[in-house]
């Protein structure tokens, strides 16, 4: 799709929540629409908008395909990491893996502004997992999603500490905005 034309637009979802809409349109009326909730990090940044519709885009087009035969064989367990430093000043090339059940998927790189941006955006994703993780049925993963360079190289890691204490303070931040 040739994309002619993006535009945004704030909402409310059908339980009243903010969502932010990215909509790219293209030749021959082609449309993709992107609604994301947890709108107060983007609010006002239209470029901020339209890179995490872009990253939502990539992770949805690829999850359920493996990138390569080991991928597809993979079982997730794999030994512990750490991060490592990283520096960037233009932005860079930047691959997600996810938690996939026993096994793991990976996205197509993306280019994002900084590495903290894709950890930004990699915790922000892994707060989302944790709703579909159920801890009961076997152990508990070490890891949500990794970060990799385009050279393949680990920069980060997000864990299921790391994503419960996120989901946590943006459930404090929403009760204070509500009044509760």
């Amino acid at each position: 799709m040739q994309i002619i034309r993006t535009e945004i637009e704030q909402d409310l979802s059908a339980e009243a929540h903010p969502i932010l809409r990215v909509m790219f349109r293209g030749e021959g009326g082609e449309c993709v629409i992107v609604a994301m909730a947890d709108v107060d990090s983007l609010a006002g940044d239209e470029a901020a908008a339209i890179e995490r519709a872009k990253a939502v885009l990539v992770q949805t087009a690829t999850f359920d395909s493996a990138v390569n035969d080991y991928d597809a064989q993979s079982n997730g367990n794999f030994d512990q990491v750490t991060e490592t430093a990283v520096t960037d000043q233009d932005g860079g090339i930047y691959v997600f893996e996810y938690r996939d059940g026993d096994g793991s998927r990976r996205v197509p790189p993306s280019k994002m502004p900084s590495l903290d941006a894709a950890r930004a955006e990699g915790l922000r994703c892994a707060v989302e997992l944790l709703a579909d993780l159920d801890l009961n049925t076997g152990p508990i993963p070490d890891w949500l999603i990794r970060i990799y360079d385009e050279h393949d190289t680990l920069l980060a890691v997000v864990d299921l500490e790391q994503a419960d204490a996120a989901r946590q303070a943006a459930d404090q931040k929403a009760d204070r905005r509500d009044g509760s």
